[in-house]
């Protein structure tokens, strides 16, 4: 997460999905085949699925969490664009978050949350 933001599947703040998939082995964007090299591109994939939680939802194929622990995937309030982005629980509360010059913690209000399946604990 420490590279610098890009726009594209993996680069952007669905980084966190990587950082994910390095904790649990599990890939939550293993369905996800969209490609996008801008943020008007991001947001017109997300507006086929009826916003970012959509995406997730339809994207994702992990258990839900209404509250994410260490290392969950997280769909967090954010105040860009889009309203959201994708964290990294770091502790409750707390993600880590793509920024433009690489990651930050910061606390957070969560929309939707995900964690590893318990066959893979």
């Amino acid at each position: 997460m420490r590279e610098p933001f890009a726009w594209g599947l993996r680069k952007d703040c669905t980084v966190a999905c990587v950082a994910f998939a390095r904790l649990h082995g599990v890939d939550s964007l293993a369905t996800a085949s969209h490609t996008y090299k801008t943020a008007l591109g991001a947001a017109r994939i997300l507006n086929r699925f009826g916003g970012y939680a959509g995406w997730c939802d339809a994207t994702f194929d992990l258990p839900r969490t209404d509250s994410p622990g260490p290392g969950d995937l997280a769909l967090i309030e954010s105040a860009d664009a889009f309203g959201a982005a994708l964290g990294l629980c770091i502790q409750p509360g707390e993600f880590a978050i793509k920024t433009e010059s690489g990651m930050t913690i910061a606390p957070a209000t969560i929309l939707k949350g995900w964690t590893c399946p318990s066959s893979l604990r």
